[in-house]
């Protein structure tokens, strides 16, 4: 199994100068606070660090806040950046593997690293791959959305097609990551397959074409095909070189357009440097007074906030990566354009060849003339001989990937892991003070839709359930279970305790646990997290220590964006 935990989170606040860190113990964990201490903003901090923003908005958040987030995999860590919608991935030692403002570059890097390939359709019926609010759905109850009878922990997760079941399935064991790892090859083998069948049908159509025209009596020859064949090439040589005008204008253009984004590009970057010496001399320069050069005004050290020196800085380098981006796109248009050309050069020089050797003292007749239909014949038949013994070899390859594909979905494997599941939920429910239920017809997909304070303790159950499943015999991941406020549609003063008592007891023994509750428990948990005051999540005392930390994986985010798109402008 591939175990993923959570290390530890750095959150910075360069707006409001304030910032927290916080560690995680690899067993289980009990944040502990009050509404609007902070406990939903630490926990969702957490997935949308890692590409999965949770439903439900954080009041009085820092929109531009920083989130560092040191996660492992199979013991061996890597870091998280998140700032708005741009991310990075740093190895243990602080080694950029990737930077990124699109969400769908992240998310398939964040799937290729913890090894997730779950297959999922999209709206327009498209196969796309699963990333990290897939990964995350089955085991995060979000106290925004999650304790209902819906799956809306994760809001965008409708831009799949019903991914609700194959989710499951896949971290259940119904059909597990090496399912859609054979159907891949499967796939591949298919497709390979039809390629070699449409081949063999072109071999077969131009032989038969070929026979026709050219039987075995001898071969039939025109005079004047020559002549037409002169003809038809000088048509082609027209034709190029009107491609050839079209293409240069288009050319001419696309440089203009990328010379001039270039500039603006190179204007923006030089002002960031500007706000760096600047903000630089402010931030290290002892001042009593700021005297502005314009006006005369002396100001005290919160003449930076006034400028807003941070905003414009933020606001310039959005500008510079969306400027290299469409450098970058119109680089490519201008490229492929360069490319064309060339393919127009070596087109004018094929037809030279062509017309040269057919102005000597070769004839086409005498081409013709010289060949024997006999040798056409033997190699089309060389050439489907090696046809067919590829499409063989195909044939047997695709035979046993589906014999591998039956057996990852055995009527016998599904039985146990599903008996698994539904023995698992009648426990829970006994354990949770519910009432036994029947379960023979229970699905995966059988989420509880309960009123009354009865309903979150069934989804809990439920969840339980999804967990034990899924880190049971057929499982091939253990992730962390992360559960948002139990205390519920009323939870008593009876239940709620037996909530929290299921939750620190009963749970998978090797799973990480992060529990946020609203009052001290007598509950035993290995690390606790206090959050004892109103919207002060982030403190000012840990500012320095923490910017410290996260300031170097900042500069090298946005320095790997900016080196990033003048590479696609290039």
């Amino acid at each position: 199994m591939k175990t993923l935990k959570f290390e530890s989170i750095y959150l910075l606040s360069q707006d409001e100068r304030r910032a927290r860190k916080i560690t995680f113990s690899p067993r289980r964990n009990l944040v502990v606070g009050r509404n609007h201490t902070g406990k939903s903003s630490l926990i969702k901090s957490l997935f949308t660090a890692l590409g999965a923003r949770p439903e439900g908005s954080l009041d009085r958040w820092d929109k531009n806040a920083v989130a560092l987030v040191r996660f492992s995999v199979n013991g061996e860590s890597y870091h998280a950046l998140q700032q708005q919608s741009y991310r990075a991935l740093f190895t243990a030692d602080g080694r950029c593997l990737l930077a990124t403002a699109a969400a769908s570059e992240w998310g398939a890097a964040f799937a290729d690293l913890i090894g997730f390939n779950l297959v999922l359709t999209g709206r327009n019926q498209e196969a796309v791959g699963a990333d990290a609010r897939a990964f995350f759905l089955p085991f995060y109850i979000n106290q925004d959305g999650s304790w209902h009878a819906n799956w809306s922990t994760f809001p965008s997760i409708k831009q799949y097609k019903a991914p609700v079941q194959p989710i499951l399935e896949y971290f259940t064991g119904v059909k597990p990551p090496k399912y859609y790892e054979t159907s891949a090859l499967r796939d591949i083998a298919q497709a390979a397959l039809r390629e070699l069948q449409r081949e063999q049908k072109l071999v077969l159509h131009v032989r038969e074409r070929f026979g026709k025209t050219l039987p075995l009596s001898g071969p039939k020859t025109v005079p004047d095909i020559f002549e037409q064949d002169v003809s038809r090439l000088t048509e082609e040589v027209t034709r190029l070189n009107r491609q050839q005008e079209e293409l240069r204008n288009v050319q001419v253009r696309d440089q203009e357009v990328f010379d001039s984004l270039q500039l603006q590009v190179q204007m923006a970057r030089e002002a960031l440097r500007t706000y760096d010496g600047d903000a630089s001399f402010l931030r290290t320069e002892p001042h009593d007074t700021l005297t502005c050069p314009t006006c005369g005004a002396e100001h005290n050290r919160t003449f930076l906030d006034i400028l807003h020196y941070a905003e414009d800085a933020r606001v310039l380098r959005e500008l510079v990566i969306r400027l290299q981006a469409d450098s970058g796109k119109v680089g490519k248009e201008l490229e492929r354009t360069r490319r064309r050309l060339h393919e127009l050069d070596r087109s004018y020089w094929d037809i030279s060849q062509v017309l040269e050797v057919r102005r000597g003292d070769l004839k086409f007749d005498d081409v013709v003339k010289s060949m024997g239909a006999e040798v056409a014949f033997v190699a089309f038949e060389n050439e489907l001989r090696g046809l067919k013994a590829q499409i063989d070899e195909k044939l047997s390859a695709i035979e046993i990937y589906e014999a591998k594909l039956k057996e990852l979905t055995s009527r016998k494997r599904s039985k146990d892991i599903l008996g698994l599941f539904r023995s698992s939920y009648a426990q829970a429910r006994v354990a949770l003070n519910l009432p036994i239920v029947d379960t023979k017809k229970l699905r995966l997909t059988s989420r509880p839709d309960v009123s009354g304070s009865g309903g979150p303790r069934s989804i809990l159950a439920y969840y339980a359930a999804l967990w034990a499943t899924s880190f049971g015999e057929y499982g091939s991941f253990v992730v962390p279970l992360v559960i948002d406020s139990p205390q519920q549609q009323g939870q008593d003063e009876t239940n709620l305790p037996k909530m929290i008592e299921y939750v620190s007891r009963n749970l998978p023994e090797h799973s990480q646990i992060i529990l946020g509750i609203e009052a001290a428990t007598s509950e035993k948990f290995d690390h606790v997290i206090d959050l004892s005051e109103p919207y002060q999540l982030l403190k000012e005392g840990e500012y320095a220590s923490v910017n410290a930390v996260v300031a170097p994986y900042i500069e090298q985010m946005y320095a790997s964006l900016f080196s990033g798109s003048e590479e696609q402008a290039r």
